[in-house]
């Protein structure tokens, strides 16, 4: 029998246990294609072992816009304890994607990757709803200009890639670039840019007197002590370029870690190995470090050698905005029937005296009380993103 303390009083105080709020929450996002299909909630169902309710319809009821425009709207509902609500915003997402998977497995509809439109949240007890709006804002135009030395610059990349032997794979390799930069989708870029490499491996090796895409590992015997030399399939003209050296043990630490970073991924993904949203920042890290070796080893050997960056930033399309607030009083319609709570217009470009061109949106209450709302804008990819992200930008409101 366990003995009884002989302390008096009340003993040290133990901390009670936060009960962990459920937060109800639904999310919104558009995708591309327009489905035949009459407009009601599916479910209850599991998805990632998530109790929802799931709808998708098009955009348009009208047939001949359904063809011409397409666009469908998919709406999700599930609770979580997630207090963070771009975090809960991509596990939504990353639901109606399952959903969206099956669903192409059996009917064979050609979807495409969704766009977030809109996350909220209330909670049994509370009396307002918390509500984020995505906005993002493609690039459309790039403004920088396009000189005259600029295009004697592409005249001479163009010559060299039909006069030199391995001219034909520089070509392949520079659409692979061109195809990632305007990737919006990381790890698909990222695999774009990666064979870009693969592809430069033959002029890579031979510049570095390798033979392309064969490496040689010495070895012994166990048995009788014999040595000899095994071949083996890998990249050894896109390592040494990335290393910058023949030998991993003489290269810089950041090339190192660049060309880790690059192959790993490379199997991650090309195996199946990970799942998407444990990659985290993996994918535009890599997808930063590929683009930056890509680049450097076409204008190296386009003879364009001036072009060679040390430090590279890699261009993405648009940024996206975030509409946050709150609103009174929150009643929530059928999910099938729920849009974004504030209605968007399109944004313009307008040009302000002391910023330049900056980006105008209008957005119409619908009847919502006591809404409440700011402006902020995401740092880092929506996949990997969290209120940590949020940049709060300078706005000017109409009076």
């Amino acid at each position: 029998m366990a003995k009884k303390s002989k302390k008096t009083g009340s003993g040290p105080k133990v901390k009670a246990k936060r009960q962990a709020v459920i937060y109800l929450y639904r999310v919104l996002g558009l995708q591309s294609l327009s489905v035949q299909m009459s407009p009601q909630t599916l479910g209850p169902m599991k998805v990632q072992r998530t109790e929802c309710t799931i709808s998708i319809r098009s955009e348009s009821d009208d047939p001949a816009v359904q063809r011409q425009s397409g666009g469908s709207l998919l709406a999700i509902q599930f609770s979580s304890t997630e207090e963070d609500m771009l975090v809960a915003a991509q596990l939504g997402m990353s639901l109606l994607e399952d959903f969206l998977s099956a669903l192409a497995l059996v009917t064979g509809s050609t979807f495409r990757a969704t766009e977030p439109l809109q996350v909220a949240r209330i909670t049994e007890a509370a009396d307002e709803c918390d509500f984020y709006i995505f906005r993002r804002l493609p690039i459309s135009h790039w403004g920088e200009p396009i000189t005259e030395e600029k295009v004697d610059f592409v005249k001479r990349i163009l010559a060299h890639w039909d006069g030199l032997e391995d001219g034909h794979r520089l070509r392949r390799a520079a659409l692979q670039y061109r195809e990632a930069i305007g990737n919006l989708d990381d790890a698909a870029a990222f695999q774009e840019a990666y064979i870009g490499l693969e592809t430069l491996e033959p002029p890579l090796a031979k510049a570095v007197g390798l033979t392309p895409g064969t490496e040689e590992v010495a070895g012994k015997c166990e048995a009788c002590g014999h040595s000899y030399v095994r071949k083996k399939t890998s990249l050894v003209g896109v390592r040494a370029f990335v290393l910058n050296s023949l030998e991993a043990t003489t290269a810089e630490k950041s090339r190192v870690a660049d060309w880790k970073l690059i192959n790993k991924l490379r199997n991650d993904l090309m195996h199946g190995l990970i799942d998407p949203e444990n990659l985290k920042d993996r994918p535009n890290a890599a997808l930063t470090a590929a683009m930056a070796h890509l680049h450097n080893a076409l204008c190296t050997h386009s003879h364009a050698d001036s072009l060679v960056a040390d430090v590279y930033r890699l261009a993405r399309d648009g940024q996206t905005y975030l509409l946050c607030g709150t609103y009174k009083d929150p009643k929530w319609p059928e999910l099938h029937e729920w849009h974004t709570l504030l209605e968007l217009e399109d944004f313009v470009w307008v040009p302000h005296a002391q910023f330049g061109w900056v980006p105008e949106l209008k957005f119409r209450n619908n009847g919502l009380k006591d809404v409440e709302g700011f402006v902020a804008k995401l740092t880092t990819p929506f996949s990997t993103a969290t209120t940590e992200s949020l940049d709060f930008p300078r706005t000017e409101r109409d009076a």
